[in-house]
């Protein structure tokens, strides 16, 4: 497990901000490299075939790896699906991973984001089109806690969880923390 910085990847100690950056996610937390590991394509086999119980596992093992930390006054929460997309796989890979968190934390899940535009699929574009793909998908639904564990299974470029983290922070969310299994 690492604690990083969102924009340079730079490891920071949990709970500090990146010196050279400021960002609208206070840190990363994730576990391993995509491109190093061995994980990714069972990640993706998981995702793609619904085996949805190898979510909730590493949910639970994530928790255990990082119930040490201090969560105090946090909520998790998770990257959405649109609905269509949802009822092809039958189920959100994020939230998955958040219930099996949950169940080691104890903390209470924040679902009140919804995806509401279809967009491409980001592992299929470039960094370019990554950027604007995703631009006004998202919308928050309720007023969201101060803070947020914000989960979703892989960071690639960010800009997933940046577009979720500008809609949590335009409707009140102060501090963000994204937490991934790869990065």
């Amino acid at each position: 497990m690492s604690f990083n910085c969102f924009i340079c990847g730079k490891r920071i100690s949990f709970g500090e901000r990146c010196q050279n950056h400021s960002s609208l996610i206070k840190g990363l937390i994730s576990f391993g490299i995509y491109e190093e590991s061995k994980l990714k394509e069972k990640i993706i086999f998981a995702k793609n075939e619904g085996y949805r119980e190898v979510f909730f596992d590493l949910g639970k093992k994530i928790g255990e790896k990082i119930k040490d930390l201090d969560f105090k006054g946090y909520f998790l929460t998770y990257v959405p699906l649109h609905r269509k997309k949802y009822f092809q796989r039958g189920f959100n890979q994020a939230e998955v991973l958040a219930l099996g968190i949950k169940n080691v934390l104890g903390l209470e899940i924040f679902p009140y984001i919804e995806k509401i535009r279809e967009t491409k699929d980001q592992s299929e574009l470039s960094l370019e089109e990554r950027k604007n793909n995703l631009k006004d998908a998202f919308r928050v639904t309720k007023k969201p806690p101060e803070k947020l564990i914000l989960v979703d299974d892989i960071k690639t470029s960010g800009t997933t969880l940046k577009e979720v983290s500008k809609e949590l922070k335009k409707e009140g969310t102060k501090e963000i923390i994204a937490l991934t299994i790869l990065r």
